[in-house]
Order: structure tokens, then sequence, then C-alpha cells
């Protein structure tokens, strides 16, 4: 390992730890932004809503309708309805229905396979909700629609569940909205039916998504934020992940939209609209304008005209960001967890499926053995051993670069002065000796082939809820998090998180492998640097990270060990490098 590639490593590790850094930082900017936000909401709906709100939990979606209560309908003065809330379970996840304005007031996942105690919350009963309707600029979410069972409780069986809404609009008719759930896919199917005298429409998402993760907290390089909050959509021609502060439209001009919704860390929530649609699509970021940071907490509004109310018809899916589920449902949806990186040689055109490639071999690995730290380490020897033949070439042409060393100094000691006629002797020097002089440049390549594998690794960790709270052994109890032995013992950009064991293994290991491949007196510094460096940025990896860095380190120091050819005598020396 020659000092150009150890400082293209540094330059490449530096550049993808700043991005890091400055997303968390944005991160932990927006959180402070999202609890003010939270408590000002909650406070606000406990204020004009004293009786819904004594009738929702904010821990559950166990809600009981609250029979005494009749709200008046703001859409037809002349009828009232009962408030009454329906909660629907199903084997994906649980969603209550709340006939004041026919909208989703409640949903949570259900507990994925492995992992018993994940079902987070995404919209709060307390809450804006989702999927209010406004007609020719009349605002529906108020009215109390009327709702076609009795039921405050269903479970989802064997056959589609469908629960409608009506309401009577004066001098426009009855609207009707009717929710499906489907039992061959995650959703709930929406269907909105429009009286004649409508002619325009506006679809309003107001509540958004719950955070579903912690933050990390402490300051150090690289420290990986939990915090994803993302409006996602299909153009039709790529997936599109984007964080914004302030208004955005989507497809202004000619464009099209085939899904969109929002992203947390490990689920999404989106609209997979029937057809294509060319409707006026908002996102609004909830939170200071004056922030520089995104708000990271949006609300959506489709807007259109009766005639083309495409926008109205949709599958509300709820996908916890599992690849291999939501990749066979065919609709690009595994392209939420790893698009968005056009600017890097097109790279939502290959990042993807290498992403996913990575993913799927972790998982195959898992089914031989479960457990994902042993899958890291196979996955791990498994790339050293594809680039193997690569890096035997480059030890050897290294190890005779260095033995040959003195006789190439002799040589540019000779033409000191004459750059011309030292070139020539050194290429002839070469060929006769057979060293390659492109070898210190081609050394690099086995490591910039490792290197996306690596930044995948990376994104997987952060993002596959595979990987979520997966333990290896011991003391590594989520191989997605710093391996934290003591949270209290933190030291800012060190232990960012907490006293963490594997950053020492792989700085280690990271030394003797240095110690052993570097022979030229003059990059001694670099037998410490580069293992300093590296320890701080790990401190705060996820652990699996670490494990693979590690074994990485173990391979090559065995390679080196194995494959460095004893020095022989140099034989056959041309006369002019002789002096």
């Amino acid at each position: 390992m020659n000092r150009n590639l150890l400082l293209g490593w540094a330059l490449l590790m530096s550049l993808f730890l700043i991005w890091t850094q400055y997303k968390t930082h944005q991160a932990k900017e927006s959180l402070k932004l999202v609890e003010q936000q939270k408590a000002d909401s909650l406070a606000q709906f406990n204020k004009t809503h004293p009786k819904v709100a004594d009738t929702t939990s904010a821990a559950s979606l166990t809600a009981t309708p609250d029979s005494a209560s009749s709200v008046p309908t703001s859409a037809n003065d002349a009828t009232t309805e009962p408030h009454r809330t329906i909660r629907v379970v199903t084997p994906h996840f649980t969603a209550m229905l709340d006939n004041q304005g026919a909208r989703i007031a409640g949903l949570s996942i259900a507990s994925l396979e492995g992992k018993p105690v994940y079902n987070p919350t995404l919209i709060r009963p307390e809450g804006e909700g989702a999927l209010t309707l406004a007609i020719n600029n009349k605002d529906l979410g108020p009215v109390v629609w009327k709702v076609d069972t009795q039921d405050t409780l269903i479970q989802l069986g064997s056959a589609p569940v469908t629960i409608s809404f009506s309401t009577n609009v004066p001098g426009m008719g009855e609207v009707v909205r009717k929710y499906t759930f489907l039992t061959d896919k995650p959703a709930i199917r929406h269907e909105t039916v429009l009286p004649n005298g409508v002619s325009s429409y506006a679809l309003e998402w107001k509540g958004g998504l719950e955070e579903t993760e912690k933050l990390a907290s402490g300051r150090g390089f690289g420290l990986l934020s939990s915090y994803f909050s993302e409006v996602v959509y299909d153009n039709g021609v790529s997936v599109q992940r984007t964080s914004f502060q302030g208004e955005k439209t989507f497809n202004a001009e000619s464009g099209v939209v085939r899904w969109l919704g929002m992203r947390r860390k490990y689920v999404a929530v989106l609209l997979d609209f029937h057809k294509e649609i060319q409707d006026r699509i908002v996102a609004t970021g909830k939170g200071d304008p004056n922030q520089s940071t995104a708000p990271k907490h949006y609300s959506l509004r489709v807007a259109g005209t009766a005639d083309d109310a495409n926008a109205l018809d949709f599958d509300v899916m709820v996908l916890p960001l599992q690849y291999a589920n939501i990749k066979a449902l065919g609709r690009n949806y595994e392209q939420i967890l790893f698009s968005g990186w056009e600017w890097f040689f097109r790279a939502d055109l290959w990042y993807v499926k290498l992403c996913g490639l990575v993913l799927r071999l972790l998982n195959t690995f898992h089914s031989w053995i479960p457990n994902y730290g042993i899958a890291i380490i196979l996955l791990t020897l498994l790339v050293r051993f594809i680039t193997l033949p690569l890096s035997i070439s480059q030890t050897r042409q290294a190890a005779k670069m260095a033995q040959h060393q003195p006789e190439i100094k002799k040589i540019q000691e000779k033409y000191r002065g004459d750059r011309q006629k030292t070139q020539i002797e050194m290429m002839a020097y070469y060929k006769q000796q057979g060293i390659n002089p492109l070898a210190p440049v081609m050394g690099c390549f086995p490591a910039l082939l490792q290197m996306p594998v690596f930044i995948s690794l990376f994104n997987v960790l952060g993002r596959a809820v595979e990987l979520h709270e997966m333990p290896f052994f011991g003391w590594i109890r989520d191989l997605s998090q710093p391996d934290v032995v003591l949270y209290s013992f933190q030291v800012p950009f060190v232990f960012p998180v907490g006293l963490t064991i594997l950053p020492f293994l792989m700085a280690g290991t990271m030394w003797v492998q240095m110690k052993m491949t570097l022979k030229d007196p003059n990059q001694k510094a670099m037998v410490w640097l580069m293992p300093i460096m590296m320890f701080l940025f790990s401190c705060s990896f996820p652990s699996g990270l670490v494990v693979y860095w590690t074994v990485s380190n173990l391979f090559t120091i065995a390679q080196t060990k194995i494959f460095t050819p004893k020095p022989s005598p140099i034989v056959g020396r041309i006369k002019t490098a002789k002096a």
C-alpha cells in the first residue's frame, strides 16, 4: 500500500464523513423544530377539539368513540352525525378512520417478522391525520360524515373490507369516500365519487409522519443520524428523495407522478395512484422559515380539476422498508432506500442495484447462519477473495519495487538534472528487471473496487430494517449502531456516543497492516496517521461496518504474510545502473 493510495483513501473518507456530519447537524436542528411542532399541535388540537382529544390516546390507536358527542356538519347544518372512530387491524398495520373529515386519524405498523417489539406509530390520533378533502374551495375536513358501519373495531380476515363515508354538500350533492383494506398487499384502497357540481378538489395530508427513531447524541466524525424524513416520489423516470424547507411544487409544468409519500428511517407511507397524475402536488415543510436546515416534517396537498380527478383514486401503501418485500411489489419502491445519487456518475442507475446486491448477500448468508455479524464477515471474505488476484499482483510488484529501490536511486542520482535521460534509463531498467512501472498506481485498484461495497454496506446498515437491532456476540448488541459499552463515557469527536471497543481492534489491525506494507522511511508517519484517523472516524460508525473493516485488515495482514516474495539477488544490472 503506497503513499498515494493512502492519501486517496483519506480524501475519499474525509469527503464521505463531511457529508454524514453535515446531515447529522441538519437532523439535530430539525428534531428540535419537530418536537416543538408536536407540542404546539397537540395543545392547539386539545383546545379546539376537547371531546375528541379526551377519547384518543397519544400512545396507541385504541381510541373508543365518544357516543355522547354530536358534531354538526359544516357541509349541511340541518343534520348532525355522532363523532366516531373505527379501528381496523390488518396483518401489516393498524389504522384508525375518523368520520370527522373521513380521514385516516391513526396508523401504526404491525410487528415485523423477527422484530416483535418494532411497531412504531406513524400517525397519532391527536394529530391532524391524513387525507382530508376540499371541493370547490370548501373544506370538508371539519365535516362529520355518515359511515356505513356501526363497528368500532374490525379485524381483517381473508376478504377485503370496505368502509364508506358520505356527506351531502349543499348546492353540489353527495360526496362518497371509500376505504378498502386489501388482503394481497399492505394497502388501503381509496376511491372518491364526486357529484356533478364539483369543478375542483384538493386532497390534504396535513399531519405528516411521526418520527420513529431516536436521534444519536454527541459530536463526532461521521456520526450516524437515525433521523430520516423525506418526501419521496416516482416521476415516471426515476425515484426521487428530497428534503427541503418551505414549500415545493412537484410536476409544476408537464411532469407526471406515479406515486408519492413520506418516509422515515425504516418505513414509508405512499399514495400510489391508479393512473399517472399531472395534478398540482405541493409539499410544505413545517418549521421556522428562518432556519437554514431542512424542517424534516411535511404536509402534502394534491389539487386539480374534477374533470381529471385521477388523484382521488389511489392505494395508501404502508411499507416497512424490507428490501425483498417492497421490490416484489414491482413499483420501484425499493429505490426509496438507496436512490438519490444521480450526481455521482449516474449512480441512480447502478447504486441501488449494488446496495440491493449487498443486502441480498447478507440475507443469504444469514439464512445459512442466523447471525448478521457472521454474514458481514462472509461478505468481507467474498469481496477480498474476488479482488485477491489483483491484490497479490500488487503486493508482489510493490515488494519487487522496494527491492530495486537502491538501484533506481542510483540512476536518479547519476542523471540528476536531465529528466528525460533519467526516464529513459529507468524505463530500460524496469524492462530488464521485469518491473511494472505502473504498479504503484495499479495497486490502488483493489481498494477502489472495495470502496463502493464499503459505502453500500454503510447505507445498508443505516437504512435496512433487516439489520435493525441485530446482535453479533457479547457486547455487540446492534450491528446498525456503534458498539457502546459505557454510555456515560462520552468525549466529543473521540467517543461521541460512549466508549466503544471495536474501533480499538480496527485501529490495531490497521497499524499492523501498515507496519507490514510500508517500508519507505519517508512514510513512517503514515503508519500512525491512518490508524489514528480511522479510529476517530469509526468510533461513531455502525459496529457492522467496523467489523467489515477489521476483518478486511486481518485479511490484508495474512495476504501480505503469505504472498510477499522473499528478496532475491538482483541480476543482470544494466551498465548505466552500476555507477
